[in-house]
């Protein structure tokens, strides 16, 4: 297929655009220095130009706590800029896959968030993305929804990166063990958008690496077989602008059953990644 990427400057874009070219994909990647996506005529010029068969809208506004003191920002890209994407798609008949996130839940239920669980966003961020998530559904038939979490991978500031160099610096690690998650390599979720674009099977999807842990368990993982220590605290000692979701699994059962495969365990996934690191 030919694939319009936007984002492609972010994090997962960097992994996604070589991931799907390896599959014989030809990706056009736009960053915001191509596109200003808040713009419609530019989106609605930009489109029939590249003419692609499929648009991975992963262009996103995703700085969590800053959104909170500028929702005005936040809404703009996630919501309007969405919005944009998704009328110029549909106005030329193009399927679109939207990367959401797991900030859409409120994180009270103690199992794992299913496609069909409704949404309650704690955040400007993730109401943002719900807005992003409705255009979708509101202008399109043919689109995939992906929610993912906790995202780490090459090209882009991230956890991992960031309790090594703490490590390194031998500063106290105090790290959050009361929020419930699934650490996701952007690597590994390049891998299931390849399998699912290749389905047609349009809809609502979750897509993280599996299992479950905590921040704090997360962090201990990552500097296993090193000399570190890392301290559990409450999230009411570590205050942050954004409210998180405590529980943020995501049930993957959807995706597992189109895409014809299992997840790639989190922890196989961060050594995949550390590895990467060693060898560099």
């Amino acid at each position: 297929m030919k694939v319009l990427l936007t984002g492609a400057g972010g994090m997962l874009g960097k992994a996604l655009a070589p991931c799907l070219e390896e599959r014989g994909h030809s990706v056009k990647g736009i960053d915001k220095d191509d596109l200003d996506i808040t713009n419609y005529q530019h989106v609605d010029e930009m489109l029939p130009y590249t003419n692609p068969d499929l648009v991975i809208h992963a262009a996103a506004y995703t700085n969590v706590d800053q959104a909170e003191s500028e929702p005005e920002a936040a809404f703009l890209t996630n919501g309007y800029g969405t919005e944009n994407i998704v009328v110029a798609c549909a106005k030329l008949d193009i399927p679109l896959l939207y990367l959401s996130t797991d900030y859409v839940f409120d994180g009270q239920q103690n199992h794992p968030y299913s496609t069909w669980d409704p949404c309650n966003p704690l955040s400007i961020y993730g109401k943002s993305k719900l807005a992003g998530e409705k255009a979708v559904r509101r202008h399109l038939t043919k689109f995939y929804i992906v929610r993912t979490s906790w995202l780490y991978g090459p090209n882009g500031r991230n956890f991992v990166n960031t309790i090594q160099e703490l490590a390194r610096q031998n500063k106290p690690l105090r790290v959050v063990s009361d929020q419930w998650g699934s650490p996701t390599c952007t690597l590994s979720l390049a891998e299931c958008l390849a399998g699912l674009i290749a389905t047609e099977r349009w809809g609502i999807y979750h897509a993280t690496d599996g299992g479950v842990t905590n921040w704090c368990g997360f962090a201990r993982e990552i500097l296993r077989g090193t000399a570190a220590e890392v301290q559990p605290i409450a999230t009411k000692e570590f205050p942050r602008p954004a409210t998180r979701p405590k529980y943020s699994v995501l049930d993957k059962t959807t995706l597992i059953h189109t895409i014809g495969r299992d997840v790639v365990p989190w922890e196989e996934s961060l050594r995949n990644y550390l590895d990467l690191g060693s060898l560099s």
